[in-house]
């Protein structure tokens, strides 16, 4: 017994004296790039925010030029901008796990702001310094809209550089090959994430073993430490129940002083943010996973959203309206409007209305064209980029989606909402298994499909937007898909 005790002992300081070793080390090569971002958005900020403290003095003062007024005021238009930025480096705001993520920076930026505020007025009244509320009123909404409009514009050219190949996090993934190769999935779906697996550590398979092509296994999954440190890897991602409690605490461990980051990559999949809280409970982390929000309270609010933006669209889509059914009918044959069953909420069935797009004989002409459908799916989507059956016309209509303007007509009739999984033929429709939740909300005339790629999306891709949108829906949700569609509308991605 005593000999097992000076063994463990001798275990525990052993491992003591590594993990003490591996905190003093030192710390990996960052990416270059991390550094040149955060120099270029600090920059940016600061530019945004002496634009802000300029335009809103003045919008208050006009050319006033005294130079007592503009002493005060710049002295307080510089103090506002270190506030400003200390704010958003207090909040997160130049954390790279952050970088090009949209929403989430867009709520950092927002909070920075209202921080601002407060501190300025902390400061001006323990100053007794005097300040024109107009000031206020006129830096802090402009700083703030220039603040989002930049990120916007970066985030924006940072996804270019990471669809190029750049600007990405490599990654040593661990865990179980089923898992790894989840994961390797969802980072090649999000090649704006940054994100880029190199190698793996899994439970399930040998070294030298390939998880997918470039992505080979390179060592068991408690060598993990090691393995990142020879592919200088960024982050290590824990994935699947490979490695207990201990194992990763460990593993974290000996990453620390390293530079390289821990990321746990849990089993909830397609599950957004807002629905997910985490609660440690005696140092364990329970992740809370709140049901999706499908009451009636909630259909209560969107279906108030529907009248109230659908009636607002069709008032001013009337001119358009009748300048297209006047277009359909005086170039080809046939009605204007094109009916067609489609499954609604809870599989109920109804025709929908849409402008007709196509020759009079398309559907006795689809079995010809079978072979040049472009959409995977088993037939279930039938696309063809230059679809002989489409008119001039429609091909137009098609573009600017303005066939799609009927339906406003079911949204105002309750069949369809403003925003919701994409309505399918009845006869083509494959409800089966966990695609028909997509059948617990009302099809929409948008909604993620659409602003996700369109035509250009596959079948498993809808599908798997249409579950996100289930069970993920929110009003917040609804507006962002809305504010999306505009510009995908403008841009004609993926329209044919």
């Amino acid at each position: 017994m005593t000999e097992l005790v000076r063994s463990a002992q001798a275990t525990a300081l052993g491992t003591g004296i590594r993990d003490s070793a591996s905190m003093t080390a030192p710390a990996a090569t960052r990416p270059r790039w991390a550094a040149h971002y955060r120099q270029l958005l600090v920059g940016l900020d600061l530019c945004c925010v002496v634009v802000a403290v300029a335009l809103g003095y003045y919008l208050r003062f006009g050319f006033d030029t005294r130079v007592g007024k503009v002493t005060t005021y710049l002295g307080l238009g510089l103090v506002l901008a270190a506030i400003w930025i200390t704010c958003l480096q207090y909040v997160g705001g130049y954390e790279i796990r952050h970088l090009a993520t949209g929403p989430e920076e867009a709520k950092r930026v927002l909070r920075a702001s209202a921080i601002s505020v407060s501190v300025l007025a902390i400061y001006c009244f323990v100053t007794q310094t005097l300040i024109a509320r107009g000031y206020v009123v006129g830096v802090v909404p402009i700083g703030t809209a220039l603040l989002l409009l930049e990120r916007t514009a970066v985030r924006a050219w940072v996804r270019r550089q990471r669809a190029a190949g750049r600007w990405a996090f490599r990654i040593l993934a661990v865990g179980t090959s089923e898992s790894v190769r989840h994961l390797l999935t969802v980072t090649q779906r999000a090649k704006g994430a940054g994100l880029q697996v190199v190698g793996a550590c899994a439970e399930d398979l040998p070294v030298g073993a390939a998880i997918a092509a470039g992505v080979p296994v390179l060592g068991g999954i408690f060598e993990a430490a090691d393995v990142a440190a020879g592919i200088n890897a960024n982050v290590v991602a824990v994935t699947g129940a490979g490695m207990g409690p201990t194992s990763v605490r460990e593993l974290g461990w000996q990453l620390e002083g390293t530079g390289r980051g821990l990321v746990m990559a849990p089993a909830l999949t397609e599950i957004a943010g807002p629905r997910v809280h985490v609660s440690p409970v005696e140092g364990l982390p329970l992740v809370w996973l709140e049901q999706p929000q499908l009451g009636r309270l909630p259909r209560i609010v969107k279906r108030v959203l529907d009248l109230v933006l659908g009636g607002l669209i069709l008032i001013f889509a009337v001119p358009v309206l009748a300048g297209a059914a006047a277009a359909i009918k005086m170039t080809s044959r046939g009605p204007v409007f094109f009916r067609q069953s489609r499954l609604g909420l809870h599989g109920q069935e109804f025709r929908i209305l849409k402008f007709r797009s196509m020759y009079g004989d398309a559907e006795k002409r689809r079995r010809e064209l079978l072979e040049l459908n472009e959409q995977d799916g088993g037939g279930v989507l039938f696309k063809i980029r230059e679809d002989p059956r489409i008119t001039p016309v429609g091909r137009i209509l098609r573009k600017f989606s303005i066939d799609e303007l009927p339906q406003l007509a079911h949204v105002l009739t309750g069949t369809m909402s403003l925003v919701g999984p994409r309505p399918l033929a009845t006869e083509d429709s494959t409800y089966e298994g966990s695609a028909r939740r997509r059948l617990l909300v009302k099809p929409g005339l948008t909604g993620l499909w659409q602003v996700s790629g369109r035509s250009d999306t596959s079948w498993d891709d809808a599908v798997r937007l249409d579950l996100y949108y289930v069970e993920n829906w929110s009003i917040g949700l609804d507006l962002s898909i809305l504010a999306r569609t505009l510009f995908c509308v403008l841009a004609r991605k993926g329209a044919y």
